[in-house]
């Protein structure tokens, strides 16, 4: 009997042995799933920590694009009211410039008597104020490449804006008198090209204080080439309508030959961001005569030496053009200003 027990007992054990190593074979095995489940527990985490805070940032930043798409609504708006305002006060010119030769005729439209009546409106004070703010806007995005090359502050820069467009604004206002239909002789005209000539001095003299001598020379020679990066703006369209674009590199070494040509022969006037004739419309025909001949010979200049920039004899073709048409629609804009002004005459 003892004999017989002896092996079942060691079977036992052996079994007993057995179970226990399957058991802790079952156990690491058990172990490393709960460790690999602790991991990707973990990372999902992780995961959604990650998710979260890319979340709160995107939630941040619609409440940012919001805020910022309220304020372009807002000035969409205020210059919607505004060019509403000017829109009313030229409507009520054009009543003003009508005329009827008796009650049983229709009204006839008269071109210089609306301008004398939008002349008329200008006296308002919400009318002023508008076309103010649209001129130091203008001027802002006009000068932008200035102040950011001068590392002027953004209270120095809506300063200077403002300056100038105050400027700008006030050399109008000399204007206005000759739309009176009464002093269109060339001696009025000298008189109020001396009364802006006069209005810039005193302008100068005040942005030179806010600037310093340094930085207002810059200004000066900046305001000399103002008028031509306005223009090279307009070509753009041309050379992209002709599938002959202009590449960055192209259109920055054209504008500095363009700035240099136009600094041999400075100007003293105040320069015309509109693209119209400027002062020309107050000078008699043999001086605007002489003041063309000088423009032409400057972009003879220019296109003698856009290929050194890096345009191609097409593009420079389409340079020649842009010019041309530019100085059609100066000289257009001279005729018809001097109309308006001297009653078509």
């Amino acid at each position: 009997m003892n004999k017989l027990l002896i092996p079942i007992l060691a079977v036992l054990a052996i079994a007993g042995s057995v179970f226990g190593i399957m058991q802790m074979s079952s156990a690491d095995e058990t172990q490393r799933k709960l460790d690999a489940l602790n991991e990707k527990v973990a990372a999902n985490e992780k995961a959604l920590r990650d998710a979260l805070a890319g979340l709160a940032k995107a939630n941040d930043e619609l409440i940012s694009l919001r805020a910022r798409n309220a304020a372009l609504m807002q000035e969409r708006d205020d210059a919607k009211k505004k060019a509403q305002q000017i829109a009313a006060a030229g409507g009520e010119a054009a009543e003003a410039g009508s005329t009827a030769k008796n009650s049983g005729q229709k009204q006839q439209f008269d071109v210089r008597g609306m301008m004398q009546g939008f002349a008329k409106q200008m006296d308002k004070p919400e009318t002023r104020k508008a076309m103010t703010q649209m001129s130091e806007r203008m001027v802002s995005g006009a000068y932008a490449p200035l102040y950011k090359k001068l590392g002027i502050s953004e209270q120095d820069s809506k300063l200077i804006s403002e300056l100038l467009a105050e400027r700008n604004f006030t050399a109008l206002d000399k204007g206005r008198k000759l739309l009176d239909g009464k002093s269109t002789d060339d001696a009025s005209m000298a008189a109020v090209r001396s009364e802006v000539q006069a209005t810039k001095a005193e302008y100068d003299a005040k942005l030179k204080g806010v600037l310093g001598e340094q930085s207002f020379n810059e200004l000066t020679a900046y305001e000399q080439t103002v008028g031509d990066r306005h223009a090279l703006d307009f070509f753009d369209r041309n050379f992209q309508q002709k599938d002959q674009p202009l590449q960055q590199q192209q259109r920055d070494s054209l504008l500095n030959v363009m700035s240099e040509e136009r600094l041999k022969n400075p100007s003293s006037e105040i320069p015309d961001l509109g693209g119209g004739p400027g002062m020309a419309m107050l000078m008699t025909d043999a001086e605007a005569t002489a003041q063309q001949q000088k423009e032409e010979a400057y972009q003879a200049r220019v296109l003698s030496r856009a290929p050194q920039a890096g345009l191609t004899p097409d593009q420079v073709n389409i340079l020649q053009d842009s010019f041309k048409q530019r100085n059609e629609m100066r000289n257009m804009g001279r005729v018809m200003s001097r109309a308006f002004i001297g009653g078509g005459k």
